[in-house]
């Protein structure tokens, strides 16, 4: 695995936790908000499960209406695979387990990733679940 790839799978994991620590804690406690932010791109293009697609800002917009929403959640990642490399840009595959309430559901997740920055950034995701 190159370091790049490394470097991705990393941004994989690290975006993951954030995510989960928004999800359980209320705003303001920490910077967490602001950390997770500065892992996306400003053009970030997202489609969510249900297929719709989201831009920088209703990816902010979701997850300040979600902090603090989901206590107790826990959100692993795996079956990291690099799925191409051109010079600094990263596309990624991985699954996603978000568990709670005794509730699991897992999803086949697609990045890209421009890794030409000290903190790789999330140019795209597209989530898919899985039955």
């Amino acid at each position: 695995m190159t370091a790049l790839a490394q470097e991705a799978r990393h941004s994989v994991v690290v975006l993951h936790q954030l995510i989960e620590r928004i999800f359980n804690q209320p705003s303001g406690e920490d910077d967490s908000f602001h950390l997770l932010l500065s892992h996306f791109h400003p053009d970030f293009r997202m489609v969510t499960p249900q297929g719709k697609l989201l831009d920088f800002n209703q990816t902010e917009d979701l997850f300040r209406q979600l902090q603090g929403k989901r206590e107790g959640m826990r959100i692993a990642t795996s079956e990291h695979a690099v799925i191409s490399q051109q010079k600094n840009e990263i596309t990624i595959q991985y699954r996603e387990l978000q568990m709670m309430n005794g509730q699991d559901q897992t999803r086949i997740s697609l990045a890209i990733l421009d890794c030409s920055t000290s903190i790789p950034r999330w140019r795209y995701l597209h989530e898919t679940l899985v039955a």
